[in-house]
């Protein structure tokens, strides 16, 4: 009987510890792509059609602000 309530903490706690890890890996994935743009020069980044300015809001996962008002109808 008492392992039976204990069973829903121990889900709790799995749940919790893989929610966990995920963000883990997000927040490396991030510093990882932080890293490799932080490496590159302007010249580069202007290649890929971003400027440095715009690193941090990439990183934050901002939607691009930029609109080529020439393709709008």
């Amino acid at each position: 009987m008492e392992l039976k309530k204990q069973l829903p903490l121990t889900e709790s706690l799995r749940q919790a510890l893989a929610e966990g890890l995920v963000r883990l890996a997000a927040r490396r994935r991030v510093r990882r792509q932080a890293l490799q743009l932080a490496a590159m020069s302007a010249r580069e980044l202007l290649d890929l059609g971003i400027g440095r300015s715009e690193v941090p809001a990439l990183l934050r996962g901002v939607p691009h602000a930029h609109t080529d008002l020439g393709t709008r109808r």
